[in-house]
C-alpha cells in the first residue's frame, strides 16, 4: 500500500535527478523516461545500530536470485513468502515506513550496486544518505547450487565492494522504493 504524505514532492514538471530528494528517499536509478525510478532511504532500517540477518539459514529460496535492476521487489516477496523466520532484512524493509511512503522492499544486488555507484562514491551526497563504512544486504542470494542455501550478496556502499555473506551474519540495510 502507497500512503502518501503532504511532504515537499516533486510534481510532473520537475525534471528528477540522481541524487534529489524525493519520494520517501533519494533517487539513485532513473529509468530512460526520466519519470520513473527508485530511491533508498536516507537512513538505514532500524537506525544506524541495527542489523539484520538475511534469514533462513541452510534453504534455498527459490525466485530470490535476481541481479538485474528491477527484481528487488520480487526478490523480498520471495523471501517474505518462504521463509518463516521473523526479524529478517527482508521483513524489516517490508515494514519501513517513512514520510508516508509503505511500500519498501530489500533491494537486489544490482540496485545496491547503483546505490553505491551513484551515491556512495561522492561526497556531494554523503550528508543527505550518511551510509556506513560497512557492508548492506541485498535481497539476492547466490546462483551457486552448493552455496545458495547459506550466502546472498551484500556491498559496501561507500567503497562498491561486492562480496558473499553467510545468510545468518547480521548486516546494516537500506530499503528502496520505485517511483
Amino acid at each position: 500500500m502507497i500512503m502518501k504524505s503532504d511532504g515537499d514532492y516533486p510534481n510532473d514538471k520537475d525534471k528528477y535527478s540522481i541524487g534529489m530528494k524525493a519520494f520517501g528517499g533519494v533517487i539513485f536509478y532513473l529509468d530512460k523516461t526520466k519519470k520513473h525510478g527508485l530511491v533508498v532511504s536516507t537512513e538505514n532500517v532500524g537506525g544506524s545500530w541495527m542489523t539484520y540477518p538475511w534469514g533462513c539459514y541452510g534453504l534455498s529460496i527459490n525466485d530470490a536470485e535476481g541481479i538485474d535492476v528491477g527484481t528487488g521487489r520480487l526478490n523480498t516477496n520471495a523471501i517474505i513468502n518462504a521463509c518463516d523466520e521473523k526479524e529478517t532484512a527482508a521483513s524489516a524493509c517490508v515494514n519501513y515506513q517513512s514520510e508516508g511512503f509503505s511500500d519498501w522492499f530489500l533491494p537486489s544486488l544490482e540496485e545496491l550496486e547503483l546505490i553505491a555507484e551513484n551515491l556512495g562514491f561522492d561526497d556531494e551526497f554523503s550528508s543527505v544518505i550518511e551510509f556506513d563504512n560497512s557492508n548492506y544486504l541485498s535481497s539476492t542470494q547466490l546462483s551457486n547450487e552448493k552455496h545458495k542455501i547459506n550466502y546472498a550478496w551484500s556491498v559496501n556502499l561507500i567503497d562498491g565492494y561486492t562480496m558473499s555473506s553467510n545468510k545468518s551474519n547480521k548486516q546494516k540495510i537500506r530499503a528502496v522504493r520505485a517511483f
